[in-house]
Order: structure tokens, then sequence, then C-alpha cells
């Protein structure tokens, strides 16, 4: 097991329930199969990794390395791209933060672990909660800089943590 600092981004797909219900049921698994492909394209061929898949959603991460940022902004650029298709409509949120690697992987994913693992689970209740569709935690915006302008989205708690945090669109 180790520690590594990493990018993580939580993808979900906005009101699946409802959209399951909307459409014949030969269409959903194409709809969901074309997003999830499109979406794992874009990640991995920006130096990522999709971690799980969630049913109507994905875990990906990016460990923070030399010469990561730019992939990252590219990769975030190319899921809002995806995002004003809206086919289907989904949201995006971002954190970085030390998670523990390694372990007993499960299915040939790694296995990550740690309170961020768990703050970026958070984050994106609350972007639901807030009907956002984009979410970035302030430490993803302090390690972005200027490469990727975030609009400041107010402070807020999450559920099992102390406090408030402040979070940024983008």
């Amino acid at each position: 097991i180790r520690i590594a600092p990493c990018w993580l981004l939580l993808a979900d797909i906005e009101g699946s329930t409802e959209l399951s219900r909307s459409l014949p049921a030969d269409q959903l698994p194409v709809i969901t199969g074309k997003w999830f492909s499109a979406c794992k394209q874009v990640i991995e061929s920006n130096g990522g990794s999709i971690n799980k898949y969630l049913g109507d959603g994905f875990f990906a991460y990016w460990v923070d390395l030399d010469g990561m940022l730019p992939r990252l902004v590219v990769a975030l650029g190319e899921l809002k791209r995806l995002q004003a298709a809206e086919q289907p409509r989904f949201r995006v949120v971002l954190h970085r933060g030390d998670v523990s690697m390694g372990g007993a992987a499960s299915m040939g994913e790694e296995s990550l672990s740690g309170p961020e693992v768990n703050f970026v689970f958070r984050m994106e209740k609350l972007a639901g909660g807030l009907k956002l569709s984009n979410l970035m935690s302030e430490a993803s915006g302090a390690r972005l800089g200027s490469r990727l302008h975030g609009e400041p989205a107010g402070r807020h708690p999450l559920s099992g943590f102390e406090g408030e945090f402040a979070f940024l669109l983008f």
C-alpha cells in the first residue's frame, strides 16, 4: 500500500431513474453504453484510469505526476463538451488529495481508499442536491491555478466531514 497524490473524478448521469423510465428498454443501454465509451476514451487518452463503474456513473483517477496537469485539463474540457451534448445529461465532480493505493485489487481495478475518496463521493451528492453539473474542491482549484477557471460555488458542509468547504464551478 502506498500513498499517492491523485486527481479524483466522479461522473454521474443526472436523473438516471427518470431516464430509464422514459426510454424503451432497448434504448437505455445504447445511450449509456455510448456515454461510458466516450468518457472512457476521454479519461484514458489523457492519462487517467476508470477505477469503478457505478451503474449510472464512474469513478476515475489520475496520479498527480509531473506533466499530468495539462492532460487533466484537456480531459475536463472534453468531458464538458460531452456534457453540452446532453446525451445523456451528467454531472462531474473533481477533487485532489492523497489516496491510499494498493492492497487487494478487485476485478483488475486499483484499490483506492481514504478520506479523500469519501470526500469526492460526498461532493457528488452535494452537486446533485444543488443541481450543479460541475463542481471542484478548493484543493483542486488551488492546484489547477490559472489552467482552469473556476467560479465560486460557496461554502458547504459535507456529510461525515467537520466544517464547511469551499467549492468552485468549472
